[in-house]
């Protein structure tokens, strides 16, 4: 049977007050007197009702942003509809605005996430990448391990052994 709105008052006002001493520093555990003063019947039931205060803010939140998502991603399209004929068409400053206006959606979206690659490093760490010398190769091979410890770069690349891949 669902609440009251009476009722539902007192339970929300409940797990604020609950919120408010769960984020106090040093936390205040389920168990204390002041979470069993507001009403709990058990560290569990407090705890039970943290939880799902919790789930309804996250809940909340979420219909927010992709409100918000939606209602910037409708402005984006507005000025792209008007903005992208005269791109399409040579303006430099209008295709300049179109894709800063691709770009703010693409980040809006989360799209641009997809695009991204990581090239991991020793203990998993990212690792920079950029035009490097064959010094730094061999020492960016040494940190790896090199996988063939038997062949020296530099004999592979004096070495020409006319071998085309083809075993037959």
């Amino acid at each position: 049977m669902p609440a009251s709105k009476a009722d539902q008052a007192i339970i929300d006002q409940r797990r604020t007050e609950l919120v408010r001493l769960r984020r106090q520093r040093p936390k205040v555990p389920f168990d204390s007197p002041e979470v069993l003063a507001l009403g709990y019947s058990s560290p569990n039931a407090a705890s039970k009702d943290f939880y799902r205060a919790l789930e309804a803010r996250r809940k909340d939140l979420d219909i927010e942003v992709t409100a918000f998502r939606e209602e910037q991603n409708e402005i984006i399209d507005s000025l792209l509809e008007t903005h992208m004929p005269p791109a399409l068409g040579g303006d430099i400053k209008a295709s300049e605005l179109c894709l800063k206006l691709l770009e703010r959606q693409a980040k809006l979206n989360g799209w641009e996430h997809a695009l991204k690659a990581e090239l991991s490093g020793p203990g998993g760490g990212a690792m920079q990448v950029g035009p490097v010398g064959l010094a730094q190769l061999r020492d960016l091979i040494r940190t790896a391990g090199d996988p063939d410890p038997e062949e020296d770069l530099d004999d592979a690349e004096s070495e020409d052994t006319g071998d085309d891949g083809d075993d037959s």
